[in-house]
């Protein structure tokens, strides 16, 4: 062990061909996650940030709202039905206005979701789905189809629960879920929905990247304290850093990933998050070696 630590902080470095690595994944305590990978040019040993030669780093946020019989009854169930084999679940749709709508929610708090909704007359020709919840909405229109029907979930044979088609609008939030019946077919109203478990979900992304496409963020002029094996990149403790992102250049604050900061202004443990002119968030990394394993090779 004494020897493989003495060849990895040698002043000697080895170079290879290029190593790709899989970031350690960071939970941070509002739901944010950090994920990606880091490029090195190969070399073996210590390492300079000028080494680190590609990166794709994503903070990701998850928006989930759920709806279910607890929070959104039923709001329109008209002109829905179910075909005559038990297997689609569908609402009428006219371009007039006069269609039918399948909807479950409030006013009141305003929590609501339209699957589809031909009913109010807007928009014009069109049917529309929604997603709400407080202030946080989204309409896609929907086309009327020349069948004069639009199928919003299906069943397996014998079976009362149909999946709803997933419903994706254009901030790539995804409405999906399940709504079972009490197995009757032709015309339903809300009376023959015995249960319902409809899922929003939307994926909000910060990507800093060096690819062969190009850039739009460095590696941090405060990282240091990086070395590899060839299987594992490590960051220093204590000491070592490594960020990606943005430098502030006054007026405009800079911004930036950090997937491990044991500076001198970090805890013992180490932490690791992400800040920008809005903020910033950090979780502790809860290591107490010497050596933190970052980022491990891809197979």
């Amino acid at each position: 062990m004494k020897c493989m630590f003495a060849w990895i902080f040698s002043a000697t470095a080895v170079s290879a061909a290029a190593a790709d690595f899989q970031l350690t994944p960071v939970q941070l305590p509002s739901g944010l996650t950090m994920t990606g990978t880091v490029t090195t040019d190969g070399t073996v040993g210590p390492l300079t940030p000028a080494q680190i030669v590609g990166w794709r780093i994503t903070l990701r946020r998850t928006t989930r709202y759920d709806y279910t019989p607890a929070n959104a009854p039923p709001q329109n169930v008209l002109g829905v039905a179910v075909t005559a084999d038990g297997r689609k679940l569908r609402v009428a749709a006219r371009a007039d206005g006069a269609g039918g709508a399948l909807s479950f929610g409030t006013v009141a708090p305003e929590v609501s979701v339209h699957l589809a909704n031909y009913a109010a007359g807007w928009p014009p020709g069109m049917g529309f789905a929604l997603y709400q919840y407080g202030a946080d909405f989204e309409y896609l229109d929907l086309p009327v189809d020349a069948q004069g029907w639009r199928v919003v979930a299906r069943a397996a044979p014998g079976s009362a629960q149909f999946k709803v088609l997933p419903i994706t609008f254009a901030s790539g939030a995804t409405v999906a879920g399940t709504i079972t019946t009490d197995g009757s077919t032709g015309a339903i109203g809300a009376a023959q929905l015995v249960d319902w478990h409809l899922t929003m979900r939307r994926h909000e992304d910060v990507v800093y990247y060096r690819d062969a496409t190009g850039a739009n963020s460095v590696v941090l002029p405060a990282s240091t304290g990086l070395s590899t094996d060839g299987s594992q990149l490590w960051v220093a403790r204590p000491g070592g850093y490594l960020g990606f992102g943005v430098v502030a250049a006054p007026p405009a604050r800079g911004r930036g990933a950090v997937p491990a900061d044991f500076s001198a202004g970090a805890p013992p443990r180490g932490q690791a998050g992400y800040y920008d002119p809005f903020g910033l968030e950090y979780t502790s990394l809860r290591f107490t070696g010497s050596l933190y394993p970052v980022a491990r090779v891809q197979p």
